[in-house]
């Protein structure tokens, strides 16, 4: 494995090398219980010097009802544009005429579906599944699975992350339930990170916020999950900046790899 990237002691060191940031969201600006105020302020002195931020997150929510969320932890005036998964589905859904989808995850997560003409129904009545989240009681998951799978409905997966431990608490989600799909012979669409779906929206937002076209060197890509930020921006070209110390660099990491601990200018 390649030797992990040295630490950098602040964005500015990068400013002159990047005209754009794709930025996560979760765990680089805030963690759900906390606001990290110099990593906003990071993105703020970029896009300052010219530069132009565009957050892109793996949330199963519309962009319009995270930016809201931002604003009201006080996460404001740090960004031009954002684009999460729900989005990109929302934009696939829309295009294939789906009206009947079969919904996996969180109901607070059917915000998804939020002004769209869908509508959540059982397996053997849909069109589509969508995916947002591994479900509370997974009885009857690998029944329904095969059910989707024989009918060959495609599966549009948000969050492509498959497991994580916090403390004592073992989380699952959605990427384990597109695991296990493909493993029926289902066909699989991750909007999410790392996938190229959503980092060509979030580099249409980012050419149109500036106006021109955005050679991909010259783009930084902003995250602390290896697998799913690190891995996305170098797929794609583009430089990446992990946050955290937690996970190693993939083993093809390169002079486009860097790291910090946390997010400051």
């Amino acid at each position: 494995m390649a030797d992990a990237p040295a630490a950098l002691a602040g964005l500015s060191r990068l400013a002159e090398a990047y005209a754009v940031i794709l930025c996560d969201v979760f765990g680089v600006l805030h963690d759900a219980t906390r606001v990290f105020p110099a990593a906003a302020a990071a993105l703020a002195a970029f896009r300052a010097g010219g530069g132009t931020v565009v957050l892109i997150s793996n949330a199963a929510e519309p962009g319009a009802r995270l930016s809201e969320s931002l604003r009201a932890r006080g996460i404001r005036d740090t960004y031009d544009d954002l684009v999460t998964a729900a989005d990109v589905a929302r934009s696939l859904l829309v295009g294939a005429t789906v009206r009947r989808v079969h919904h996996i995850g969180a109901a607070r997560d059917r915000v998804l579906f939020a002004d769209l003409p869908v509508t959540p129904v059982p397996v053997d009545a849909a069109e589509q599944i969508v995916c947002t989240g591994y479900p509370d009681c997974d009885d009857d998951l690998d029944a329904t699975l095969a059910a989707a799978a024989q009918r060959g409905l495609h599966l549009l997966c948000t969050n492509p992350d498959t497991c994580l431990t916090v403390g004592a608490t073992h989380l699952r989600f959605a990427g384990l339930v597109a695991a296990r799909y493909r493993a029926f012979g289902g066909h699989v669409v991750e909007t999410g990170k790392p996938g190229a779906l959503i980092y060509r929206r979030a580099l249409d937002k980012a050419e149109r916020s500036r106006g021109q076209p955005v050679d991909p060197t010259r783009i930084l890509g902003i995250g602390d999950t290896v697998a799913l930020d690190v891995v996305g921006a170098l797929g794609n070209g583009f430089g990446a900046l992990h946050i955290g110390t937690a996970q190693p660099p993939p083993a093809d990491a390169s002079t486009r790899l860097y790291r910090m601990p946390a997010l400051v200018w």
